[in-house]
């Protein structure tokens, strides 16, 4: 069980905040060691140090679990776990929190509809398979090279994407001050905005299952479509939710940097539907280029906008239609954002390759999980 709670009198022994927003979902990294005194915290807190596994108990499908280096104090959305060192590895036990049996067998345990919470009795109960700690440390040694390799093939990813934005600022100029003086629109003027489908027993896939994209499936300037899900909607239903391309998906909420985060559609699902908490923007093709919007969508500057606007619910923030309605966008030439879209395209030949390898990579370590955690894997 997770120790007493740190009182806010007592923070003066800590140097260092954890909270949801700063563990990354699927991956292990902590993106911030925030400090104690820059988070103004109020209320009491978990304590944790260099020997504890973090795990985010909140939205148990979101994947939040890391290995802090250092101690601190933590959300008590998260718990911190202090693994018995003479039975269970650290690394193996973090290794087997993240597996994907594992997160399934979380997210099926954790109550609540809009905010789902795993209970610490009902986490502890979740049987661990414990080969030797020999054994243990194996694997965990196996599983590290190949996540390691998982976290450059990332790396290579995010460099590539970083040739976009001086790219996008030579050609459009900063949003923030526009130097080429364009006229800038509300985004409810330039496009039709709608909601997406919330899941219910109702639409469990029966006669009519349609591909349904979800916020694990929509990332800045990509879609991540290893792994779609499916439910049922009527043929009759289908003018209104279908996905054209073209369409943007915008997520609703998430961490600081993933609120309104955006990627287009390209049709590659028939008959796919989205969300709830993804937002679908339908541009008109004579005033904007949903590749230049895409790209808008997720500068900075915008991003910024988005973090503003958003209305922060335990680590996790969000935005609503009436404020993506409200976003206002710069409008070039339509010759210039077409330009942009093409050099966008040469792009995205390479990103589409490196994404195949994270993806290829990503794949062998679920597949070493698997197999080490149902005792096949050779150390």
């Amino acid at each position: 069980m997770p120790e007493r709670q740190v009182r806010a009198d007592e923070f003066s022994k800590y140097d260092y905040y954890i909270g949801l927003e700063h563990i990354e979902s699927d991956t292990g990294r902590i993106i911030e060691y925030q400090k104690l005194r820059k988070a103004k915290l109020k209320s009491s807190k978990f304590p944790f140090d260099d020997s504890c596994i973090l795990y985010g108990k909140l939205r148990p499908y979101l994947n939040k679990v890391a290995l802090p280096e250092i101690s601190g104090v933590c959300s008590t959305d998260i718990l911190p776990l202090r693994p018995i060192s003479t039975r269970v590895s650290r690394e193996y036990l973090y290794y087997y929190m993240r597996s994907p049996s594992f997160v399934k067998t979380a997210s099926g345990k954790s109550t609540g509809a809009n905010l789902p919470r795993i209970t610490p009795k009902s986490l502890l109960a979740i049987p661990i398979p414990l080969p030797p700690i020999e054994t243990q440390r194996k694997i965990a040694e196996i599983l590290q090279r190949a996540d390691r390799l998982r976290s450059r093939r990332e790396q290579a990813n995010q460099l590539t994407h970083k040739i976009i934005e001086p790219v996008f600022l030579k050609m459009f100029g900063n949003p923030a001050t526009n130097p080429r003086g364009w006229r800038c629109r509300k985004l409810v003027e330039l496009a039709e905005l709608r909601g997406g489908i919330q899941l219910s027993k109702e639409r469990r896939p029966k006669d009519h299952p349609r591909p349904y994209l979800t916020i694990r499936n929509v990332y800045a300037g990509r879609l991540d479509l290893s792994d779609v899900r499916y439910i049922e909607v009527h043929d009759e239903e289908l003018d209104r939710w279908v996905l054209k391309p073209g369409d943007l998906l915008v997520l609703e909420g998430g961490d600081r940097d993933d609120v309104g985060r955006t990627a287009v559609f390209r049709g590659e699902l028939v008959n796919c539907v989205h969300q709830n908490h993804v937002f679908r923007v339908r541009v008109n093709r004579g005033l904007l280029v949903p590749e230049y919007l895409m790209h808008y969508l997720n500068s900075e500057f915008v991003k910024s906008q988005f973090f503003m606007m958003a209305k922060a619910t335990t680590g996790i923030n969000t935005i609503n239609m009436t404020q993506l309605k409200s976003v206002e966008v710069l409008c070039p030439p339509i010759a210039i954002q077409k330009k942009f879209e093409q050099i966008m395209k040469r792009l995205d030949g390479v990103r589409s390759r490196q994404v195949q390898s994270t993806q290829e990579v990503t794949e062998l370590l679920h597949s070493l999980m698997q197999k080490a955690f149902a005792r096949q894997l050779v150390a």
